[in-house]
This record gives C-alpha cells, structure tokens and sequence, in this order.
C-alpha cells in the first residue's frame, strides 16, 4: 500500500491504533507473567502455556505486520511532528526493523523453552543443584543466540556481535567497549577499596541481625511504604522469591519484595529498591502510558533510581532517624538497646559475600562484574553452560575472596538467566554509578537530608520526577543526566562516593 499520500495525521491514527492493540497483547502477557510469579497450580501449567503461546503468537504477527513498518518509515520522512510523536517513531522504528527478519517459528521455540525454563528455576531454586537446571539454560541460550543473530545484517553473526546487541538491548548507547572501559575502572578503584577495608578494624553487620517474626515485619514493612509514599491507590506489593517491579502504567504498579527472618534491614532496603523502580513508572507523564516513551526506558537509566533510594536514601542515617524509633519499638531485641549510630555502622559494614542482592554497596558492583565477564565469554563461544559453575565459583573466590558453598547461593541465586535477561546485569552497575551522580546533583539543589528526618519524602520524589522521570525515555540517558546534573555521564562521582563514604566509616582516611 502506498502511504506518501496520506496525511500526516492519518498515518499517526494508525500507529496508536496499532500502539492500543500491541500494548492490549502486552498487557495480557505481563498479567499472566505476574500470575505464574505467584505459584498457581502446577498441573495447569500445560494449559496456561499453550494459551499464553497463542497471544505471544498474535502480539508476533502483530510486530512483524510490514504495513506498520512502512508507516513508520514514511512518518520518519515527515517533518512538523511534534517532539513526542517522533520520538514515538523512532523507537518504534528502531526496534521493528530490528526484529522484522526474526523467523517466528524461532521466536515461539524461545519463548516456549524460556516458559520451561522459568519454570524450572523456580520449582528447583533452593531444592537442586546446578546440574538438574542446565539443560533448560543450555536450551535458552541457544535460541537465544539463534534469534539474536537473525537481526544481524552481512555476516558477522560471531558471539560478539550477538552479546552487543543484547547490551544494547537494555542500553542503547552502551557496547561492550564501554562497558569494558567501566568495569576496568571499578577493578582498578574498587577492588583495592575492598582489600584496604579488610586490611582495617571490622564492623560488625551481624550485630542487626536476629530473630524477626515475619508478621511483624510485614507491618513494619508497612510503616516503610506509607513513609515513601508508595500508596495502594496506585501500586500493590507482595512476595517473592526474587524481587521485582512491574510497571503496567502510571497507576498501575507491581512491586514484590523478599523477607528475611534473620535480616529485616535487608528485607527493608529490597522493598525500598523495588520502590525506586515504582516511583520512577508512577511518575512518568500518564501521556505517556502504554507508548514506547515508557517501554523504551534504559534499564540503567531505571537501575539508577531503585540504587538511589536503595543506597543513597535507605543506608543513610537521615533515613533511619525518621524510621530507627518504631524499629526499635516493634523489635526491641536487638534494637532497643543499640545507638542509632552503631545501627548505621553495622548496616553498612562491608564483607565480601555470596549473595549480590544482600551485597554491601563496596562489594556489589564486583558482583556485576563477574556476571559480565561471564555473559561475555558465554556469548563469544569461550565456555559453555555447562561450565558456568565452575567458572562462576572460581571467580567469586579470585576477585572476593567467596567460597561458594552451593548453587542456590551460587549460580541459581538469580533469576535473570533463566528468564533471558542476558545483557541486563550490566546496568545495576551503571545504575549505580547514574545514580551517585544524580543523588550528588540532588542534594546540592535541596536539603535530602532535612526532609528525610522529617517525613516529608514527597519533596524527593518531586525533584526526581521533574529532573529524571517525569519524561520518561523522551531524552536519552546523557540528555536527562545534562538536565539533572549539567553533565554527561560521569563515573568518577560514583568512585569517589564510595571512596569517601567508606574510608570515612572505616577509619582509613
């Protein structure tokens, strides 16, 4: 069909005709994803899978449609579409030429095998060893590979090319050269960081931890959302087994957290990050809902604002001055008796550990680190799954010093490959480091501290919504860091917050 004559207008009705349809398709699909995070009933899952095929199959056809594709190009031609609009079509263009050569009976045998391997992860999480969950990865990531290289143009379909992609997937402007340029900065800053704190007087982070009955932690936990705002009118939270947030809209937000019967601090700071994620979709423009402008958000760009709230808000102490008292209230064994400064000290104590979501802020980007490399070197064809254990081990004891006791706390501790989140890890370390520099901008323009003691949080939220959230992926990442800081990206604001912070808290400056 030839497009050149229709109307500007007309040829932007059918793309947020075909927007509602494929964001209706999408919707469906999350709900039931959300559902099958919730446990249902083991022996339907056959049923549930073949329905679910069914809408995947449709929302496929949907995507790969080549009169869509040509309307987009034409309305890439035109000129007087707003700002809005153009950034709509160039999302939306970049990423169906992208795929429009994907076969679909490769795309279905993905998420067919991606549905079994979810599955798998999640009924042997805690239960079996490595070996048993194996071959569903070693099947995920070969279709993986096969689906990401049916989008590479020529011949250069190398392991490289497709792990670039799948990087840029979650950040566009972020390759493997950058990437390699950041994490050989966080060994060259952070690793010795590591090794002078281990040198020095410990802290001791066990001395938070107890016996903490989980019903008290959920009204604890209570406390914790009503004091960030995060409001049943327009998000819902529940449980498990590895946090999460899922953004259906502006009013519509799904967090879940994990809690800890020994460790409520940590049970606290995974519900704060998971209210990062929430705070960032509640507060994009609702124009924006259900459009690429929302769904084309950086996976850094949202990592920065759950490792904001995580690390720069709920491990300061202006935090714990508002929230210390009722702690020690509902668990006065061991808090009661505890100063509020060793309680500080003790939850950001620093020891190289197994688990990455329970990893201090010193020790956590080396966590990305060796996920990377991994990802890296699978990608390339340099090992395969089946060594992924093995490697995973070694490298957790040459870079923290970490003997890995198990799978469950070792390789099978995220859900990420299991779900083909691959390229994704990267950006909780760039996140990091986003956010360092955003929350230095921050307090340098309000009081954070001041408003954190006295409870008024929604002063915080504001100033994130208009700086960093509230147009989505409208700017890119280094446009919305200009806006929010008066520069680009910049790592060393990150560095130098841990250097400072930890030199100071342990005594090495």
């Amino acid at each position: 069909m030839e497009y050149t004559n229709q109307t500007t207008k007309e040829l932007l009705d059918q793309l947020h005709e075909w927007e509602e349809k494929t964001g209706a398709y999408r919707f469906a699909l999350t709900m039931i994803g959300l559902d099958a995070n919730q446990h249902p009933p083991v022996d339907g899952r056959a049923l549930r899978e073949r329905r679910t095929q069914v809408l995947r199959q449709e929302l496929f056809r949907l995507q790969q449609d080549p009169k869509i594709l040509s309307v987009l190009k034409e309305l890439s031609r035109r000129e007087g579409l707003s700002q809005v609009d153009q950034r709509i079509v160039e999302l939306r263009l970049s990423t169906l030429e992208k795929t429009e050569k994907v076969p679909e009976k490769v795309y279905l045998a993905f998420h067919e095998a991606l549905a079994s391997s979810e599955a798998a992860w999640q009924r042997m999480k805690g239960k079996a060893p490595y070996e048993e969950y194996e071959p569903y990865l070693r099947k995920v990531v070969e279709l993986q590979k096969e689906l990401t290289s049916s989008r590479i143009e020529g011949e250069s379909k190398d392991g490289n090319a497709i792990f670039e992609i799948l990087l840029r997937d979650h950040e566009a402007d972020w390759g493997m050269e950058r990437y390699d340029e950041f994490f050989a900065q966080v060994k060259a800053r952070i690793l010795p960081l590591i090794r002078k704190i281990q040198a020095s007087e410990p802290i001791d982070g066990k001395a938070i931890q107890g016996d903490f009955n989980l019903e008290a932690q959920h009204r604890y936990m209570d406390k914790i959302l009503s004091y960030l705002g995060f409001t049943e009118r327009w998000g819902k939270i529940a449980e498990s087994i590895h946090p999460l947030t899922t953004g259906i809209g502006e009013n519509d937000v799904r967090i879940t957290t994990k809690y800890r019967q020994s460790h409520i601090v940590k049970g606290v700071l995974s519900t704060v990050h998971e209210c990062g994620h929430a705070w960032y979709t509640h507060n994009v423009d609702p124009e924006f809902d259900g459009t690429a402008i929302v769904s084309g958000i950086s996976a850094a760009m949202h990592e920065s604002e759950s490792r904001l709230l995580e690390n720069h808000i709920g491990r300061s102490k202006a935090f714990w001055e508002a929230n210390y008292p009722a702690l020690q209230e509902m668990f006065p064994e061991p808090f009661a008796a505890m100063p509020l400064d060793e309680f500080y000290r003790s939850m950001n104590a620093s020891a190289p550990s197994p688990i990455r979501t329970e990893a201090d802020e010193v020790t956590y980007p080396v966590h990305i680190l060796i996920r990377y490399e991994i990802e890296r070197d699978l990608f390339a064809g340099k090992i395969k799954t089946e060594e992924l254990e093995k490697i995973w081990n070694e490298k957790y004891e040459a870079y923290l010093g970490v003997k890995v006791q198990n799978s469950d706390e070792g390789i099978l501790q995220d859900m990420h490959w299991p779900y083909a989140y691959f390229g994704y890890f990267p950006s909780y370390a760039l996140g990091s480091a986003i956010a360092a520099q955003i929350d230095g901008a921050m307090r340098r323009e309000i009081p954070v501290d001041e408003y954190l003691r006295s409870g008024q949080f929604e002063k915080i939220t504001t100033w994130l919504k208009e700086k960093v959230q509230h147009d989505g992926c409208l700017l890119s990442m280094d446009e919305i860091l200009l806006r929010a800081t008066g520069e680009t990206f910049n790592a060393e604001h990150y560095f130098r917050y841990l250097e400072e912070k930890y030199e100071t808290l342990y005594g090495l400056r």
